[in-house]
């Protein structure tokens, strides 16, 4: 917008006048325009102001952001929208191992597929059949023409279910609800699975006792969970005796037997249970207690799944003297 002094007239068809006017007391000299020269003496006379307004059209005023959005980017803004890839599974969650299938929306290019560490492609083919064989699945897409690359990796998931733990099987007995102290013990976790499992771990303490119970898995082998009972290895099983805990040792703990295989024994006084011990050093006193056992199974996924039970545990003087021989 600008203003201007200006002689009323005829207007210009892009002008618009604004006309205010008053009346005041001047002493006219050469400067003081519009009064004539000629009239040199003070005279009260209308003064008016004309103020155009110059108007620029609306079409050029839209066009101006565009035209200076044109000069600072240039091609760019009439270039081609930037290509897009959206990969799936179909179905993404089932019981494994399941067929599914890996969809490709895209622009026409080439396509290569990474699945569990192998290569397929590059192909046009923008869909590939697939087998989805881990509970946490993953896949990665690469899709290349002439001028770009893009990859995206989609993930499938399996809905089996976990192992069940219902109980524990004691000395391969189905109706034997106690422990008895000291006494060579055969733990059977009872597991419910369609598919493999391995027991990880087994551990037994108890209300009236200060230290958990010593599990061992004879014959010995490092990472193996397992127990001679009989004559027999049974796997997936250990082997306690209640209310013993071995002493601290630099390897394997002892066993109070000899009877476990692997392990070091000695027939010397080897449990830590000493604050049951009476006033002569030579007997055990047990209380009766509850024991709890917890239990800890991996699947053939990978999946840990843990449960535990609670289990009586008898009273018992035990005499060292009587404390049975190999």
């Amino acid at each position: 917008m600008s203003a201007q002094w200006r002689t009323p007239g005829r207007r210009r068809p892009s002008e618009s006048f604004v006309v205010a006017s008053y009346t005041q007391y001047t002493r006219p000299t050469a400067a003081r325009v519009p009064f004539p020269a000629a009239n040199r003496t003070l005279a009260r006379r209308p003064f008016v102001l004309y103020c155009r307004v110059v108007k620029t059209p609306r079409v050029l005023a839209a066009a101006v952001p565009l035209m200076f959005l044109a000069a600072v980017t240039g091609c760019e803004l009439f270039a081609p929208p930037s290509p897009t890839l959206l990969v799936t599974v179909v179905p993404d969650l089932s019981e494994i191992p399941y067929a599914a299938q890996i969809v490709c929306d895209g622009s026409a290019g080439w396509y290569t597929y990474l699945v569990n560490g192998e290569t397929v492609g590059p192909t046009r083919e923008s869909t590939l059949d697939v087998v989805v064989d881990a509970m946490d699945w993953s896949a990665t897409v690469t899709w290349t023409n002439d001028s770009h690359s893009l990859t995206r990796t989609v993930y499938a998931t399996g809905s089996n279910g976990r192992p069940r733990i219902t109980g524990v099987r004691i000395n391969g007995q189905s109706n034997l609800w106690q422990l008895d102290p000291m006494e060579r013990t055969l733990l059977e976790p009872i597991v419910r699975y369609d598919g493999g499992w391995r027991l990880v771990s087994l551990d037994v303490t108890a209300s009236a006792s200060a230290w958990p119970f010593t599990v061992f898995y004879p014959p010995y082998e490092s990472g193996v969970c397992h127990a001679s009972w009989h004559g027999w290895v049974i796997e997936n099983a250990g082997i306690v005796y209640p209310v013993y805990c071995s002493i601290d040792t630099t390897g394997l703990p002892y066993s109070p037997t000899g009877l476990d295989a692997g392990y070091p024994t000695s027939y010397y006084n080897t449990n830590k249970f000493a604050d049951h011990a009476s006033s002569t050093e030579e007997d055990l006193e047990i209380p009766a207690q509850t024991a709890k056992i917890a239990v800890t199974v991996e699947d053939d996924f990978g999946r840990l799944t843990s449960a535990s039970f609670q289990v009586p545990v008898s009273a018992c003087d035990f005499t060292w003297a009587n404390k049975p021989q190999p």
